[in-house]
């Protein structure tokens, strides 16, 4: 019979197989931004139909408590959100196997009062 510390290490060992898979990635959120320039008679300026410079992206991130903001190339941007997905998969995994580790030494020490 399979008790509850053995399905929750068997959950450990996916999780860090799992990690073991990820690839390249980074903290942040990415967005799209348009801009106005400052030339008068400019298409963004236009008064009936403004079309605003871009998109531009850029991802926002803070890291080891400094903000910083870097703009991404047009054709990075796909790699950009995979980075960004890889990370948030990594920060949802480990915290998935600290809970359950947490659970492990819990039930041992249950286990340990009881013997």
């Amino acid at each position: 019979m399979t008790t509850n510390l053995d399905k929750w290490q068997e959950q450990i060992r996916k999780i860090k197989q799992e990690l073991l898979g990820l690839g390249e990635m980074r903290p942040g959120a990415l967005s799209r931004q348009f801009n106005v320039c400052g030339k008068p008679g400019c298409r963004c300026k236009d008064r009936e139909n403004p079309k605003k410079h871009g998109p531009y992206y850029q991802i926002s991130y803070t890291h080891q408590g400094k903000s910083t903001s870097e703009f991404v190339k047009r054709e990075m941007v796909a790699d950009a959100r995979t980075q960004l997905a890889n990370y948030a998969r990594f920060k949802k995994l480990t915290q998935a196997w600290v809970q359950l580790s947490l659970r492990i030494a819990a039930g041992r020490r249950k286990n340990r009062r009881s013997s």
